[in-house]
C-alpha cells in the first residue's frame, strides 16, 4: 500500500509492506544512494542513522503489539529525507500511522507555522505517534501484571500464570532491546536538527528524547515487577507444596501405627481363632484398639504438629 500526501512544499510518500519493485521505483525517482536501497531491502536489527549519503536516512526499530498472541513483533520504520520530500516505509500495518495520515490531511497551516511543512517536522510527528502508541501498549502490560498481582494476593493462582509471566518477561526483553538502540540514534538526530538552526524543531525533538527516556524507564520498572511476581509465584508454589507434604505426612503418621497393629494382628490370626481367647472377642477388641490409637494420633498431631 502506498499513499502520497502534499504538505506545503513537501511531499510525503508513505509505503506499507514495501516490496523490491516499490523500493527500486522510489530509488529511481528520488535518486537514492545504493547504501540506502540496501538498508531498505534488509531488516535492520538495531536503529541506525546515516547523514553521509546524498539523502538523510534513518531506521528506527519499533514494535507492534499483537493482542491475540500477547506478543510484540518488529515493525521497522525507515525514513529517507530530501530537500522537499520524505519517504517512509514500514513492513506491518500501523493504525497510529494511518491515524496520523488522516489527521495531517485535515490540518491547515497558519502563515507563521511554515516550519510544520518541513520533512523533519513530519518525521517528528511520526516518531511521536509511535512513542505514544508504545506507552499505551506498556499501560496494557502494566494492567496485566497488576491483575496477576491481585490474583496472587487473593490466592487465586491459576496454571496459566507462569505462561503469562514468561510471555510478559520475553516481551519486555524484546522491546527493551529495540528502544535502547534508539537512544544514541536519537541523540545524533538531535545534533543533526541543531545544524538546521530551527528552534521550533529543536524543542520538538528534545521532547522526543524525554518520551524515549520515559519509555525505557517504564520498561525497566515493568521488568523488575515481572521478576518480583515470578519470585512470588515460586514462593507461593513452594508453600503449597509444603502444605501438601504436611498433609501427606499427617495421613502417614495416622496410618503407620494402624499398619503396625494390623501386621501384628495378621500374624496372630491363627491364635485368635483357635487359641484360648475366642476370636469373636479378640477381633472387636482389635478393631477398637485401632480406632483408639488413630483417634489419639489425630488429637496429638492437631495439637502439636499441624499448629
Amino acid at each position: 500500500m502506498q499513499e502520497i500526501l502534499k504538505l506545503g512544499t513537501t511531499t510525503w510518500t508513505y509505503v506499507q509492506e514495501p516490496n523490491k519493485e516499490a523500493i527500486h521505483k522510489l530509488a529511481k525517482k528520488y535518486d537514492f544512494h545504493e547504501v540506502i536501497v540496501d538498508d531498505l531491502l534488509e531488516i535492520n536489527a538495531q536503529s541506525k542513522i546515516d547523514k553521509n549519503s546524498n539523502h538523510f536516512f534513518l531506521a528506527l526499530t519499533f514494535t507492534k503489539y499483537v493482542e491475540a498472541g500477547k506478543r510484540y513483533l518488529l515493525n521497522e520504520l525507515d525514513v529517507i529525507i530530501g530537500d522537499d520530500f520524505i519517504v517512509t516505509t514500514i513492513p506491518l500495518e500501523s493504525l497510529s500511522f494511518k491515524g496520523l495520515l488522516e489527521t495531517m490531511k485535515k490540518e491547515t497551516l497558519a502563515p507563521h507555522e511554515s516550519y510544520k511543512s518541513s520533512p523533519y517536522y513530519i518525521l517528528y510527528r511520526i516518531i511521536d505517534s509511535f512513542y505514544d502508541k508504545t506507552m499505551k501498549s506498556l499501560a496494557v502490560s502494566a494492567k496485566t501484571l497488576f491483575a496477576i498481582q491481585e490474583d496472587m494476593s487473593d490466592k487465586k493462582v491459576e496454571k496459566n500464570v507462569v505462561e503469562d509471566l514468561m510471555t510478559e518477561n520475553l516481551n519486555k526483553i524484546f522491546i527493551k532491546h529495540n528502544f535502547l538502540s534508539q537512544e544514541d540514534v536519537l541523540s545524533e538526530l538531535i545534533e543533526h536538527i541543531d545544524t538546521l538552526h530551527d528552534k521550533h524543531l529543536k524543542v520538538y525533538y528534545n521532547s522526543l528524547k524525554v518520551k524515549l527516556s520515559k519509555i525505557i524507564s517504564t520498561i525497566k520498572v515493568l521488568s523488575e515487577k515481572n521478576e518480583s511476581l515470578m519470585k512470588a509465584y515460586n514462593t507461593f508454589v513452594g508453600i503449597k507444596n509444603n502444605d501438601n507434604v504436611t498433609r501427606l505426612t499427617f495421613v502417614n503418621a495416622i496410618f503407620m501405627p494402624l499398619t503396625l497393629i494390623a501386621g501384628i494382628g495378621w500374624m496372630s490370626e491363627r491364635s485368635m481363632m483357635t487359641g484360648s481367647a475366642n476370636w469373636r472377642v479378640s477381633y472387636p477388641l482389635f478393631i477398637l484398639l485401632c480406632v483408639a490409637i488413630g483417634y489419639i494420633t489425630v488429637r496429638i498431631f492437631r495439637k502439636f504438629f499441624i499448629k
